[in-house]
């Protein structure tokens, strides 16, 4: 009975250890991905004034058309595009922006310009 509680203590020992290293090489590789993704969201945003006006002037009437949900999150963009003092929120909340915004904008375009390219991409009609 002693050698297998000592087994049992050993095993969940070596467990914990790997866990915690594991843990840890996640965490820093966490880090890292958070600071390429703060360096990504202020160059997209350092850019996003162009690619709205862009989008505007493209779609023109036909933006009234986008899912509100589409132009709410341009709107915002816009106005965190304004801004000088970006927090880690600011900066993370403008790429969520972005991929809601320009998810259905893609969607839109092909539906007005090229719709039979959603016969080959029906995973575009998911987002």
């Amino acid at each position: 009975m002693r050698k297998f509680k000592f087994f049992i203590i050993t095993t969940l020992s070596i467990f914990l250890f790997f866990g915690c290293a594991t843990i840890q090489v996640i965490s820093e590789q966490d880090l890292k991905n958070a600071e390429t993704s703060k360096i990504i969201a202020k160059n997209l945003l350092s850019t996003w004034k162009l690619n709205s006006g862009f989008i505007r002037g493209a779609l023109g009437n036909k933006i009234s058309e986008l899912p509100n949900q589409a132009v709410e999150a341009m709107n915002e963009l816009d106005k965190l595009a304004e801004k000088t003092d970006l927090t880690d929120y600011d900066l993370g909340y403008s790429l969520g922006l972005r991929v809601r915004a320009l998810s259905s904008i893609v969607q839109e375009v092909f539906k007005i310009y090229a719709p039979e390219v959603l016969k080959y991409l029906p995973s575009l009609l998911t987002l």
